[in-house]
């Protein structure tokens, strides 16, 4: 799963921001902008994922009582 994050932010920056300007100090602030709101949403993914980490787990009737052996 993190080989996939990672090839999918390697791919939208790479597009976002790959092309060579004439001039090194324009800036594109659109793509700035877009390539910010989807870092900013994978970390936002990430951390709910890393939140909801153990929650998701069914339990069962048996393993509620840790003192049964």
């Amino acid at each position: 799963m993190s080989q996939l994050t990672e090839l999918v932010l390697l791919t939208v920056f790479l597009a976002l921001f790959g092309h060579a300007e004439a001039n090194p100090f324009v800036y594109n602030y659109e793509a700035l902008r877009i390539g910010g709101l989807v870092f900013t949403a994978l970390l936002v993914a990430g951390g709910v994922g890393v939140l909801c980490w153990g929650q998701c787990k069914p339990r069962r009737k048996n393993d509620e009582d840790p003192s049964k052996i």
